[in-house]
């Protein structure tokens, strides 16, 4: 019947993730990836969800991305993706509120 509901447009038998367990999953990725290219598409992963989730990005990977900074300065793609990430989270470029 899982199988059934999963092709049909309901609900899949496999877990979900909510965005806070999937950034940090990632930012486990970032820390521990001993190879270049997992980190870039870690920190690329980020930067998509750090648009929507700027509070969640933020609290748990600002240490992980500094560090990317730290380390792998000759990289020039990893250094634009988290400095993009970085920028977006600090930036106020939604709407701009009224002020009262």
């Amino acid at each position: 019947m899982n199988f059934l509901r999963g092709v049909m447009g309901g609900q899949s038998a496999g877990p979900q993730h909510t965005e806070a367990e999937t950034i940090q999953k990632l930012c486990d990725r970032v820390a521990s990836s001993t190879l270049l290219d997992d980190r870039r598409n870690a920190v690329r992963a980020l930067k998509s969800l750090s648009k929507k989730y700027r509070l969640e990005v933020g609290i748990q990977a600002m240490e992980h991305l500094i560090h990317v900074l730290q380390t792998d300065r000759s990289d020039s793609e990893i250094i634009g993706y988290a400095l993009d990430t970085l920028y977006n989270i600090i930036s106020n470029d939604e709407e701009e509120e009224v002020e009262e």
